[in-house]
């Protein structure tokens, strides 16, 4: 009795490896800042919330409601100073918030990381599944990595991987 002769795996595509590495990175970007655009956002609601309560608290309430709590906190000085210091902090805090989250250009980063995940595996079902022929198919990953590559400082060129000549 003979065993069939196994064929060996074919030679990975070059094309196809250089999408799943772009899509690592991607990935690995996106494991790091969806996490950090989450919490900036939510410190910048929480804390812009935070110091509209701090001030309405006082409006609404009155005299009453700071004389009471002011008495309830053993307070040396006015409860609405308090109130009102513990407003200016939160207000600090969703303003920073916002603004490093402005600054970072993290929602346009992300925005941008996701859509060339999503491009770079339309890409590479296009081509496993022959929509695309490869010129097409390398243009389109040279354009992909142009436009992340300023997304993260670690996105490097990858060794080998396919570049336009000028």
């Amino acid at each position: 009795m003979t065993t069939p002769e196994v064929s060996p795996d074919p030679l990975p595509d070059p094309l196809i490896e250089q999408m799943r590495s772009r899509r690592a990175q991607l990935d690995r970007f996106l494991r790091r800042s969806l996490p950090q655009r989450r919490q900036l956002v939510n410190a910048s609601i929480l804390f812009s919330s935070a110091a509209a309560l701090l001030t309405a608290a006082p409006t609404f309430g009155g005299q009453a409601f700071t004389t009471g709590l002011t008495e309830a906190l053993n307070l040396s000085v006015p409860s609405w100073r308090l109130l009102c210091g513990l407003a200016s902090a939160a207000s600090v805090v969703a303003s920073v918030s916002t603004q490093l989250l402005q600054t970072s250009r993290l929602e346009e980063k992300v925005g941008r990381a996701l859509a060339a995940r999503a491009r770079l595996e339309a890409l590479e079902q296009g081509l496993v599944l022959g929509q695309f022929d490869r010129r097409a198919a390398t243009d389109a990953l040279l354009l992909c990595i142009e436009t992340t590559a300023l997304l993260d400082p670690s996105f490097e060129r990858a060794a080998g991987a396919p570049g336009r000549s000028r």
